[in-house]
């Protein structure tokens, strides 16, 4: 399987001369939205039934205002069979685009929808204990009983109401009596 982080890498390298990271950033989350809402254009793109230069005019047409460099590369994985792999793309973009910025992006799961005010504290916070720019993302799960889910690089972190009570029913079994 190609690694779609070595063309992620490339590809930020390329905007970075040209000017244009923060465009093709924008880009590549259209594209991302666009082809997790509409997979079999990912397939048809890949797929051999059709000619490579039929596949390579439905890409210059549907991504025609893209920039040159993500047009470019979307019609070589497309040729090579591989733009099955242009989510992960933009994945990785996000992810090297984010650490050469330093902004980290973390989820917050609560029961109920967080104020804004709630939301920057939480960022406050973060970003003192990891020197990052924070970026927090609520999520709202209505079968939780309260409290919050934090997920930001690879950690999770579990204020929720269940893992306190978790936590106490462990600690009560554990206790002799």
């Amino acid at each position: 399987m190609t690694d779609m982080k070595e063309y992620a890498s490339a590809l930020l390298s390329l905007a970075g001369e040209s000017g244009e990271t923060e465009r093709i950033y924008e880009e590549l989350c259209t594209l991302k939205a666009l082809l997790t809402e509409n997979p079999e254009y990912t397939k048809l793109l890949d797929t051999p039934a059709m000619k490579k230069e039929e596949r390579l005019a439905l890409a210059a047409e549907a991504f025609g205002e893209f920039s040159e460099y993500l047009l470019n590369l979307i019609m070589i994985l497309s040729e090579r069979h591989l733009a099955a792999g242009l989510v992960r793309l933009a994945d990785e973009y996000a992810a090297l685009y984010d650490e050469e910025r330093g902004i980290l992006r973390a989820e917050a799961v609560s029961a109920v929808a967080m104020s804004e005010e709630q939301i920057k504290r939480l960022q406050d916070k973060l970003a003192e204990s990891t020197g990052k720019t924070v970026i927090v993302k609520n999520t709202i799960d209505q079968s939780m009983l309260g409290g919050v889910k934090l997920r930001y690089a690879g950690t999770q972190l579990d204020g929720t109401v269940r893992a306190s009570l978790d936590r106490f029913e462990r600690a009560l079994r554990g206790s002799v009596l």
